[in-house]
């Protein structure tokens, strides 16, 4: 069997005899004598894939054809290309596209997350402006219910709107669900108070703000809507600002803010020396010392019908009334007789009062104009000093009456202040 074998004398290669006397590796002639072909060592080599192909016809010589699993190489030996000159990869438009499109969709991400940080900054914002405004801005009605769901809406309001903005500003979007709840609630709940309050310039901005804060937060809006949904947030910032400014031209906000959480005053700060004019009868008291505030009517008179004014000092806890009556209803025949009965009703609001001290500043003895009386009692567990004058103005009679705590009775000069009073 090795007879019909035969080594190429140009590759090497161990192959049978081809009709053309062609090598199937290297494609030229391996005829060679036996002898030859015996004498050649036989190199090993890798087996190479074979191709089929028609042998070139030649007009000449007729040759016969080859058979159908002969292999015959088309081309002359090509040495293998090295690893490093072979391309890494073909050319793929689309892969090209790829990257662009990756890098367009996390910019669109980024401009959604920057519209959202915005909108978690405006509400950190407004928690500040929330406090501002139930401090400052003045508050109409006197009604407890209505001030005590304002301070609850307040502090709700102010702490939805720190956890959404800390949120917000971290890039976190999973609180949009509650900030649409906290937006819309607190427009209708705020801008529905302030309307009954007839503060309607209030109205509208607590409308425009939430509806600007709302298009910002919630989805991604486009650059035009975001525009408007910022300028709606401005326009109600600028509103407040405003607004704080002229407040603080009429009355200080330190003032404001003192008294912020006691309804039942009025807005204005009295100072040393100043005069305030009676409602029901012509008449000035002059003001002892400094921080005085009056007192809502409607809220003096819950206790007596007949106080006509009511000035409290929140700092000392000191109070200056007058009440007015007719002197028919009084049912005393001179000021000795009124002071009597006022006595009485001291001892009645403060069981254990004790008198310490009665004048009679009139221009007669037997039928003076003014009367006073000096004591302390206990109230609220602390003990108190009073003083009361009663002055008679024609058929009208005024009293007025003076407490406050025994440190700071002397020190806010309520010593004699009963007698501040003028009559027109």
């Amino acid at each position: 069997m090795d007879d019909t074998w035969i080594n190429c004398p140009h590759c090497g290669l161990k192959h049978r005899p081809r009709a053309q006397g062609l090598c199937p590796r290297c494609g030229r002639t391996s005829s060679a004598s036996r002898a030859s072909a015996t004498s050649i060592p036989a190199i090993p080599v890798a087996p190479s894939i074979p191709v089929a192909r028609v042998a070139p016809a030649s007009p000449s010589v007729s040759m016969p054809r080859a058979p159908a699993l002969e292999h015959v190489p088309t081309v002359e030996h090509i040495p293998p290309i090295p690893l490093e000159h072979h391309p890494l990869r073909e050319h793929l438009p689309a892969l090209e596209r790829a990257p662009a499109q990756e890098r367009a969709q996390p910019q669109a991400d980024s401009s959604g997350t920057g519209v959202l940080q915005l909108g978690g900054g405006i509400l950190l914002l407004n928690a500040v402006l929330h406090l501002f405004e139930f401090l400052f801005l003045p508050s109409v009605s006197t009604d407890a219910s209505l001030r005590a769901a304002q301070l609850a809406g307040t502090l709700i309001g102010v702490g939805l709107d720190l956890l959404l903005g800390v949120s917000f500003l971290r890039g976190k979007d999973q609180l949009r669900t509650l900030a649409l709840i906290r937006l819309v609630v607190g427009m209708f709940l705020f801008g529905g108070m302030s309307l009954y309050q007839a503060q309607y310039l209030f109205t509208l901005v607590v409308v425009a703000f939430s509806c600007g804060v709302l298009v910002l937060v919630w989805g991604k809006p486009s650059a035009l809507l975001a525009g408007v949904g910022l300028t709606a947030v401005l326009l109600g910032v600028v509103v407040e600002l405003f607004g704080f400014h002229r407040l603080a031209e009429t009355q200080p906000l330190a003032d404001r803010a003192r008294i912020a959480l006691r309804p039942d005053l009025e807005g204005r700060r009295f100072g040393e020396d100043m005069s305030i004019v009676g409602d029901r009868h012509a008449y000035k008291l002059r003001v002892p010392s400094d921080g005085w505030y009056r007192r809502k009517a409607e809220v003096a008179r819950v206790s007596d019908s007949h106080i006509d004014l009511w000035l409290t000092q929140p700092d000392g806890n000191a109070h200056l009334s007058v009440a007015v009556r007719d002197w028919s209803d009084a049912n005393a025949t001179d000021l000795r007789e009124a002071r009597d009965q006022a006595l009485e009703e001291l001892k009645r609001q403060y069981p254990g009062f004790q008198v310490s001290e009665t004048s009679d500043n009139g221009t007669r003895i037997e039928d003076p104009s003014i009367a006073t009386l000096n004591g302390g009692a206990t109230r609220s567990g602390q003990p108190f000093l009073f003083e009361v004058s009663l002055h008679k103005v024609g058929n009208t009679l005024l009293r007025v009456t003076a407490f406050a705590p025994n440190g700071s009775f002397e020190t806010l000069h309520l010593h004699g202040a009963t007698l501040g009073l003028r009559a027109n």
